[in-house]
């Protein structure tokens, strides 16, 4: 977790993230950064004003990005009949709703309720990428071998 200064890495990006896609690899790499740009928006609280923008465009960023990626999960889920699909899904849609709704709320959120969406988007992302993404990846591996060999 670093050592507190504002330019550490809340998330460091572990290899062990890798599901080993490069395209959803990427994404998650970019995911980890983006939730790294809104943890450290929560320590540059130079005045009110600048820390409410700042946490606000991190937070649109990291949800805007985050809605991306999901919709390639998902269409790589479909594509490859991916069992767990439905499951997934709902759990791509909740955290969506839960983004949107401290999004919705940021201008009167209480830095202390911020600083607990960071640990929330701190374990999500240690649980979800290494956790739950794993388990389309046998449907979506044995789809590509079918695809390939067309």
């Amino acid at each position: 977790m670093g050592n507190g200064l504002v330019n550490d890495d809340y998330i460091k990006w572990d290899p062990k993230y890798k599901i080993g896609i490069p395209a959803i690899d990427e994404q998650h790499e970019t995911l980890v950064r983006l939730c790294n740009e809104f943890y450290q928006s929560l320590l540059k609280n130079n005045n009110a004003e600048n820390y409410r923008m700042l946490v606000k465009w991190a937070l649109e960023r990291c949800l805007n990005y985050a809605e991306t990626h999901f919709q390639d999960e998902e269409k790589l889920m479909l594509a490859s009949n991916f069992d767990g699909y439905k499951k997934h899904k709902k759990i791509h849609d909740a955290f969506t709703e839960k983004c949107k709704d401290i999004y919705a709320d940021i201008d009167r959120l209480p830095a202390s309720e911020a600083i607990k969406f960071a640990h929330f988007l701190y374990d999500w992302i240690h649980t979800h990428i290494a956790y739950e993404d794993r388990l389309y990846l046998p449907a979506l591996v044995e789809f590509l071998k079918k695809k390939a060999n067309k």
